[in-house]
């Protein structure tokens, strides 16, 4: 029997001069949560 359906998953990756970071956590199938982060300017992407 499974007592838990608690996942997470985490990845990072150069960006020229800086580096792009997310994490994703996922607690008993019923909430996620994401993560990002990177450079100030790539806040303009945020909602692409």
């Amino acid at each position: 029997m499974i007592d838990s359906m608690t996942g997470y998953g985490a990845g990072e990756r150069p960006l020229g001069e800086a580096s792009v970071s997310v994490e994703a956590r996922s607690v008993n199938h019923r909430y996620l949560e994401v993560s990002c982060r990177g450079p100030r300017w790539s806040l303009a992407l945020e909602n692409e």
